[in-house]
């Protein structure tokens, strides 16, 4: 196992959990004006500075390529040492116990939104959580295009962009892309900013509820703000999560507008200008109606609102069509996300065709180049062609069948370990369920939290919340944490880095 590459990660991604302790300790200097609660902040940050500084210096080396155990091991140890220092204001100012206080940070930090602080603590650390939100989503779409796809790859995450995306463990296209994704993270983060402002909200609330719907990390945080918009905006921002970021880079970079010359022939280069800029339009939409991923992503959305729509008519919830639709399409695309939202407390009592409904939903996600967690649309939509593949296949023994995603072909292989994935993806869920049962909790409540750790959405209303998780055990508290990390780096991560060891083991041993 080469160690200094995994020390060379953790280092990086300290460093980087140190720049996001820049907006608590704006707030405390600015808003606050409180010099001790801002050299507090800092002092966590300079630690986790000199960590990372530390880690660098015994990680000193030149790698070409990323090893695949080494890759796996190094993404399975990172978020446990980013929630040992996202922990300490959480554990430090008292709020939280410290098993409490690391749960709390491995919630925010995997984006499930399983949020245990109590609904009166101060508004700095609803500031920090969000900041543990977006950091942790932020270094999962990094993960996602430079180390995941060679740690399970084949297991759906090559064909995000049907074809049109490469991708390679040779250092530095993998710094490349890490910077492409930092950039689109950033553009869309602002565009919900942008969103959240427009609908009435300040400027650290747009911020926060920002950061918390495009990292999908949701949680019990919603501004007091009677205020439809704000309803509007966080489903727009919660969309945008849901899509694949792959995608969105070809999109917004492409669409960026041609330079305008200037000459004797003004208007006529004017004219061409926008020529283009309308082809750019016209191509970029093109290829989102081209992906299929998307097209069946939107295509659920609309009619899973449709059927919640019919049932709250059929209930006589809402007389109001505008209403049972905007409350309909936020708990679909709330859901669908892996965000978690919930608009008031009657939701815990909702209907039981709503709760297997939000089930389903959570269990699906959004599209697999998002930080949506879940099983993802393009994995399901392959096991549906293979399911039609076989039974053509019964009828006509001797037809030649291939499965496909939009216009590309995917390889038996790819098609064989998604099967694999989705067996493992089961047996997890009720292993998980079967071990949490023991710790005291029902069926029905092991099932649900060991679902909600797994898809990464730590809000499941009338099926648990965050009260079942306080009420855990030492030992079920710390599982859950488990589960929350195999969840979002899916179980694969887990089995390659101890296979990996493993083999390196008996290597040496021979």
């Amino acid at each position: 196992m080469n160690f200094k590459m995994i020390l060379r990660i953790q280092s990086q991604a300290l460093l980087t959990f140190a720049a996001t302790l820049i907006l608590p300790i704006a707030y405390a200097l600015i808003e606050l004006g409180a010099l001790d609660t801002t050299i507090f902040f800092a002092a966590i940050s300079v630690f986790s500075i000199v960590t990372g500084i530390i880690f660098q210096k015994f990680g000193v080396g030149r790698f070409q390529r990323a090893p695949v155990a080494e890759s796996a091991a190094a993404i399975l140890i990172m978020y446990p040492i980013l929630a040992l220092f996202g922990c300490l204001p959480f554990l430090l100012t008292g709020w939280l116990e410290p098993l409490d206080a690391l749960l709390e940070a491995v919630g925010n930090l995997t984006s499930a939104g399983l949020s245990i602080l109590p609904n009166d603590a101060p508004y700095l650390l609803i500031i920090w959580q969000s900041c543990l939100m977006w950091l942790g989503s932020l270094l999962f779409l990094i993960m996602l295009v430079t180390v995941l796809p060679e740690v399970s790859g084949c297991f759906g995450i090559s064909l995000s962009l049907q074809g049109g995306q490469g991708f390679s463990s040779i250092i530095g296209q993998m710094n490349l892309m890490s910077v492409r994704v930092i950039k689109v993270y950033a553009t869309l983060t602002l565009i919900s900013f942008l969103a959240f402002k427009l609908s009435g909200l300040d400027n650290w609330n747009s911020l926060l509820m920002a950061m918390r719907c495009i990292s999908t990390g949701g949680g019990k945080f919603w501004p007091q703000y009677e205020n439809l918009y704000l309803e509007y905006a966080a489903v727009f921002s919660m969309f945008l999560a849901c899509g694949n970021f792959l995608l969105y880079y070809r999109v917004i970079y492409t669409l960026l507008p041609p330079r305008i010359e200037f000459g004797w022939n003004y208007f006529t280069r004017l004219k061409q200008y926008f020529l283009r800029l309308k082809r750019t339009i016209i191509g970029n939409l093109k290829l989102v109606l081209a992906n299929e991923e998307t097209m069946v992503l939107y295509l659920t959305i609309l009619f899973a609102v449709w059927i919640l729509m019919f049932r709250l008519f059929i209930q006589g919830l809402y007389f109001d069509g505008n209403e049972a639709f905007r409350e309909s399409l936020f708990y679909v695309v709330s859901f669908v996300s892996t965000t978690g939202f919930v608009l008031d407390e009657s939701a815990g009592a909702a209907h039981a065709f709503d709760r297997f409904f939000i089930f389903i939903m959570a269990v699906t996600g959004g599209c697999i180049g998002s930080v949506t967690g879940g099983f993802k649309i393009i994995r399901l939509i392959i096991l549906i062609k293979i399911a039609a593949a076989d039974v053509r296949k019964t009828i006509h023994p001797r037809m030649m069948t291939a499965i496909r995603v939009g216009d590309i072909p995917v390889p038996m292989k790819t098609v064989g370990r998604i099967l694999g994935f989705f067996f493992l993806a089961l047996m997890t869920m009720f292993i998980c369920a079967a071990v949490l049962s023991f710790t005291g909790c029902s069926f029905s409540e092991a099932v649900s939290m060991s679902v909600a750790c797994l898809s990464n959405v730590g809000n499941l209303p009338g099926l648990c919340n965050a009260d079942n998780f306080r009420a855990l055990s030492p030992f079920g508290k710390i599982f859950c944490m488990l589960i929350l990390i195999v969840g979002r780096l899916e179980i694969f991560a887990l089995l390659i880095a101890v296979a990996g060891m493993k083999f390196r083991r008996r290597k040496i041993n021979w």
